[in-house]
């Protein structure tokens, strides 16, 4: 019998994880990677294997918390769904929220200009989001952020956090985005300051933009590597919002949080499990 391809194998485990009642499926890192038949994981061989999962709506946990591909053979890693709002964004993200901008509203949004980061907040992001469903009750402008640099707490500000309705709770975070001047480039270390908001947070995604460029990350918690999943720049505003309501709207946050929220539930459950005999 011929050797099933490495696309067979990742079917097989999609298969056999969605099947499965919490839609997860442990395997030891040495087990994982006998299934692809790989002796030695360098670097392209871990990149070929995580966009074959990616490929088939998979996503890989190293339960330690090492990076996937850098584990240690009796490491597990746990193997989830990628949910679907994620994988085809604005097609199964459910029925939309609100009616989609008019073209008159996309020529509007293209032909501004912005002098300030504070244009750019008020001219750009807050009628964006308006689009993407949410309402003025889920909106916080320059929400606090407690953090830590050192052995010091500081409090620092969000620029947006939006929010599941009136509540303030981190289980009701679904948005963080920051904003930038038009005259800047997005930065790292702009980008590495979402990110840490977004894990003090926990959004379901965030996102970032100078009102030229925008970008979407998909927050993971925590559990593995953050993924950049949308980098456009507004004149391709038109033909991006749906990818970009799939992944940031109201009704598609709600959906990933909830997810997110019963994933790292069922990973912390599984370590409180008893050994099996």
């Amino acid at each position: 019998m011929a050797n099933k391809s490495d696309e067979d194998v990742a079917q097989e485990i999609y298969q056999s994880v969605i099947q499965s009642n919490k839609e997860l499926k442990k395997l030891k890192s040495s087990t994982f990677w006998s299934l692809f038949d790989v002796k030695t994981k360098h670097k392209t061989v871990i990149e070929r294997i995580e966009r074959l999962l990616d490929e088939n709506n998979l996503m890989a946990i190293v339960k330690s918390g090492k990076t996937f591909g850098r584990e240690e053979k009796d490491d597990w890693i746990i193997l989830t769904p990628i949910i679907a709002i994620d994988k085809t964004p604005g097609k199964l993200a459910g029925p939309k929220d609100t009616s989609p901008p008019s073209s008159d509203w996309f020529k509007e949004m293209q032909a501004r200009t912005f002098e300030s980061e504070r244009e750019v907040e008020t001219y750009f992001i807050v009628p964006m989001i308006e689009k993407l469903g949410y309402y003025y009750d889920d909106i916080v402008i320059g929400h606090p952020v407690y953090m830590f640099k050192g052995v010091k707490r500081i409090k620092t500000e969000a620029d947006f956090v939006v929010f599941k309705g009136p509540c303030r709770e981190l289980e009701d975070v679904l948005l963080v985005i920051e904003a930038k001047n038009s005259d800047k480039d997005i930065s790292r270390d702009n980008i590495g300051q979402a990110k840490s908001y977004a894990q003090e947070l926990l959004p379901a995604c965030y996102l970032i933009t100078n009102g030229q460029k925008i970008m979407v990350f998909r927050f993971s918690g925590s559990l593995c590597p953050d993924k950049l999943v949308m980098d456009f720049d507004r004149s391709m505003l038109v033909e991006k919002w749906d990818d970009l309501y799939g992944y940031a709207s109201k009704n598609a946050t709600i959906q990933r949080k909830l997810r997110l929220i019963n994933l790292m539930r069922e990973i912390s459950d599984e370590d409180s499990d008893p050994p099996k005999s």
